[in-house]
């Protein structure tokens, strides 16, 4: 009788142990996932950034003709 008990007392505390193993993993898998989530948001606000970027561009674009317009007047006299 006290070797069945023994026995599954060993046998729970090899289940304790594997599923204290399986904890760890997952720990460290959502830590993997949350640097994935902080890459994926900075990438984000790289994108955003570059999208400002290219709106201030396209603005200058756009006001450019007027600007040499604007110039050409200026050295011509008129």
């Amino acid at each position: 009788m006290q070797g069945d008990a023994l026995a599954l007392s060993v046998d729970a505390l090899a289940l304790l142990a594997d599923a204290l193993a399986l904890s760890v993993d997952a720990l460290a898998l959502s830590v993997d996932a949350l640097a994935l989530s902080v890459d994926a948001l900075a990438l984000s606000v790289d994108a955003l950034a570059l999208s400002v970027d290219a709106l201030a561009l396209s603005a200058d674009a756009l006001a450019l003709p007027n600007l040499i317009r604007y110039e050409l007047q200026l050295f011509s006299g008129k």
